[in-house]
């Protein structure tokens, strides 16, 4: 997912699903992208300090999100 944030920790934009391999079938893979990017709208706006928020501005942000069957015995 690619996003940016402005100096004051909000979202800039619309945040971008850049790659993806998903499995299930239409729905689930719907449901999952619409949890995943609401689980991300509900972390801004972040609490950042003001040299941080002036070095992050406007700059491209990465994260990878994965979601793996759960392993029994673990």
């Amino acid at each position: 997912m690619l996003f940016s944030i402005k100096r004051d920790g909000s979202l800039q934009g619309q945040p971008r699903i850049t790659h993806s391999i998903l499995l299930g079938d239409d729905a689930a893979q719907k449901e999952f992208l619409a949890g995943v990017l609401g689980a991300v709208a509900r972390c801004f706006p972040l609490s950042i300090s003001d040299g941080l928020g002036g070095a992050v501005a406007g700059r491209p942000l990465r994260i990878r999100v994965m979601n793996r069957p759960k392993q029994q015995g673990v």
